[in-house]
């Protein structure tokens, strides 16, 4: 399996090369590993099932190996229109819907969702296309496209509201690793600065991680990034923004980065929080873990100080493809008497 497995074979601040901007090569491997991410299941589980009403024509956007499709069938779903880009693994919910008793009422669809029409509209569109920075598989513009062109009147999006935070953090054992070109995954060092040199990356730092980052190592409270409001499908725009986010320090230790992270609400009554980090608890997902924005210069910080984020994204090019987006993350921090202390700017593009 990529990254984890059934055993949950990582650590805290581990740092792993980001999932999601591997997603067009996705094979059955990671699907096994979302598979088998216990917070993940549960909580789509949960929620389908008290979304999806008898007789309902249900999308399942990015259906993948077919799960939430054969949960929206069971639950009593009409039919299921499931949207893949990856055909081989398209096959694998076809068989495994198939195998359920369930064929003669899925029908996939294999291509970009922006691309494709539908031969009429749904009463449900699910999904689970969030990164673990919320927008980085570009599912923003996505639901909303599909919200706009395929959802009936009347009709719900799970999740229906999704919103991404940052929080400044200490994560020196995840920062080591960075600074030494030695992610997890990577292939080791003289790899790693292929793949930098591939992106056009001026170094390690501009690149975002995903890591569990301990709570331990937060400076100051979680700040809202981001809201995505599915009910309000108008309020999406083209999937640039620039957010300011200012954190007053409560401790004194170093800022290595920022965590990123999201919370969904999936259904009324069933919500996702993917911030934990008791991996032997098992309450973090193995499938997403957290992103990590490193700063290259690690700033030490004191309790008053002020930490200063202009975190923005843009998205991504038709021609680069349509998950490609740039995050910028720049800054300073700044002192209780007014001294800037430390700056950053660091940019995936």
């Amino acid at each position: 399996m990529n990254q984890a497995g059934a055993t949950r074979a990582y650590t805290r601040e581990q740092v792993w090369l980001p999932a999601s901007e591997g997603l067009l090569d996705w094979g059955e491997d990671f699907h096994d590993l979302m598979l088998g991410d216990e917070l993940r299941m549960k909580a789509f589980h949960a929620a389908v099932r008290e979304a999806v009403q008898p007789g309902s024509v249900v999308l399942d956007l990015g259906t993948g190996t077919g799960i939430l499709a054969q949960w929206a069938l069971e639950a009593g779903a009409a039919r299921v229109y499931g949207i893949d880009l990856n055909e081989a693994v398209l096959d694998t919910a076809r068989r495994r819907i198939a195998a359920a008793g369930h064929a003669d009422r899925f029908h996939p669809l294999a291509g970009l969702s922006f691309d494709l029409e539908l031969p009429e509209r749904v009463d449900l569109v699910i999904s689970e296309i969030m990164g673990n920075l919320a927008d980085n598989e570009n599912f923003g513009a996505i639901l909303a496209d599909a919200g706009r062109r395929f959802l009936a009147e009347g009709g719900a999006m799970l999740p229906s509201r999704v919103e991404s935070y940052l929080v400044p953090v200490s994560a020196p054992h995840a920062h080591a690793q960075i600074r030494d070109g030695a992610p997890h995954d990577a292939g080791g060092r003289e790899r790693f600065a292929g793949l930098l040199r591939g992106r056009g990356a001026p170094s390690p730092f501009d690149l975002y991680y995903d890591a569990v980052l301990p709570l331990s190592g937060y400076l100051a409270a979680p700040r809202v990034a981001r809201v995505y409001d599915f009910g309000q499908l108008s309020g999406e725009g083209d999937g640039n923004y620039r957010v300011p986010l200012v954190w007053t320090a409560r401790r004194d230790d170093v800022l290595t980065g920022f965590k990123g992270y999201f919370t969904a609400t999936l259904s009324p009554t069933v919500a996702l929080d993917i911030s934990a980090d008791d991996i032997e608890g098992r309450t973090t997902s193995d499938s997403w873990k957290h992103c990590y924005l490193p700063v290259r210069d690690p700033v030490p910080v004191h309790r008053g100080d002020r930490v200063a984020l202009l975190f923005s994204r843009t998205a991504p090019d038709p021609a680069d493809g349509a998950f490609r987006q740039v995050y910028r993350w720049q800054g300073r921090v700044v002192s209780s008497t007014g001294t800037v202390t430390g700056r950053f700017d660091h940019s995936t593009g």
